[in-house]
């Protein structure tokens, strides 16, 4: 009895240290620029994904390098190996687990870019990190890499320092661009960020949401004017901790803020050549001419990134009066003097705000 014990506690000391020698996402993350792996014979997606893994040991790589020649859907894994697209994958099945994607592109100078992305899953909490090496044939080395992708900067960071639900990298199981996702939960959408491969390295090229056109189609409902959209930012208007996405031209002449609450585009307010956008805590609107001695402010209440209210303050020039008279309405209601001004009051001083726009396509020379 006592035999069978000891080889028990042998048995679970070495299972134990063998699910030690796995290398967390952490530390990865934090040492992975300072290594370069040698003796690396060839550049193929297998003998890569190996080499790398004898330097940073993990469980799903590990588990695709047992039988890395046909795919499986097994209990634990769904894997892909697809050697002449030079990419393989392991998704660990369930809630919670550790899953890879590797991926390799051929440089026009004889090198390779080599490209591997681990995953971390906790319930909806997506953890991921990029790497990327530059494989040299002559020398046999995977030399750490820094680009565009690796130096990617989230569209939105909460005051807690959270960006989007989730920051995701998909790598090319076919075609050749890299993709980086931002997931937003009360959004129910995504933003995505395309990187094109132009045979050296990965480039930016554009950023796309779900969907494109609806922001110019709203646009052009409202006011009868194409606009063409080359920038955007996303912005919490109302201090929910939830942004609304903010679009502008190529001279930041033309703007429009919407509203992406629950999968919803609304859009909040928009400038054209007659108007420019104001700001107050909790709205946003538009202020300027509306003809010969008129000027209106209209102003869109938020709640949980909804619109929940229109206020609209409309000046005309009285000749008889010389000065301009207000006429204040609410949902299309008209208030009186006193309501109108009490309303104007309780929605706070105007807020001065300096968008700092993102490109929504690579700019060309």
């Amino acid at each position: 009895m006592k035999k069978i014990l000891s080889i028990l506690a042998i048995c679970c000391i070495c299972s134990a240290a063998v699910a030690q020698e796995f290398t967390d996402i952490d530390q990865i993350r934090e040492g992975w620029t300072q290594k370069t792996i040698t003796g690396v014979k060839k550049g193929d997606i297998i003998t890569l994904v190996t080499a790398f893994n004898k330097e940073w040991h993990t469980q799903p790589t590990t588990f695709l390098l047992k039988n890395p020649v046909t795919n499986e859907d097994g209990d634990e894994y769904n894997t892909k190996v697809d050697n002449t697209n030079g990419f393989v994958s392991a998704y660990e099945l369930g809630d919670d687990g550790e899953s890879f994607s590797a991926r390799v592109w051929k440089r026009d100078n004889g090198h390779s870019l080599f490209a591997y992305m681990f995953q971390r899953l906790r319930g909806l909490a997506v953890h991921q990190i990029i790497l990327f090496y530059d494989y040299d044939p002559a020398k046999k080395t995977l030399t750490p890499e820094q680009n565009e992708v690796t130096r990617f900067k989230p569209s939105y960071v909460h005051p807690n320092g959270l960006s989007g639900l989730a920051l995701t990298y998909q790598l090319p199981d076919e075609g050749e661009n890299l993709i980086v996702q931002e997931y937003f939960m009360n959004w129910y959408t995504y933003i995505q960020h395309v990187y094109e491969w132009d045979g050296m390295n990965l480039q930016f090229s554009k950023v796309q949401f779900e969907k494109n056109d609806a922001f110019s189609d709203e646009y052009y409902d409202t006011y009868g004017d194409e606009a063409i959209f080359t920038n955007y930012m996303l912005y919490d208007f109302d201090g929910d901790d939830e942004p609304e996405l903010w679009l502008a031209n190529e001279n930041e002449y033309t703007q429009a803020i919407f509203s992406m609450a629950t999968g919803e585009i609304t859009m909040l307010a928009a400038s054209y050549y007659k108007t420019g956008l104001v700001y107050r805590p909790n709205a946003v609107g538009t202020a300027g001419s509306c003809g010969t001695g008129c000027f209106e402010t209209t102003l869109t209440v938020l709640k949980n990134s909804k619109p929940v209210h229109e206020f609209v303050d409309h000046q005309e020039w009285d000749l008889e009066k010389e000065e301009m008279v207000h006429t204040y309405s609410l949902d299309e209601e008209e208030l009186s003097q006193a309501e109108g001004k009490k309303y104007y009051e309780s929605l706070g001083e105007a807020v001065s705000i300096y968008p700092k726009f993102r490109p929504l396509y690579r700019k060309t020379k």
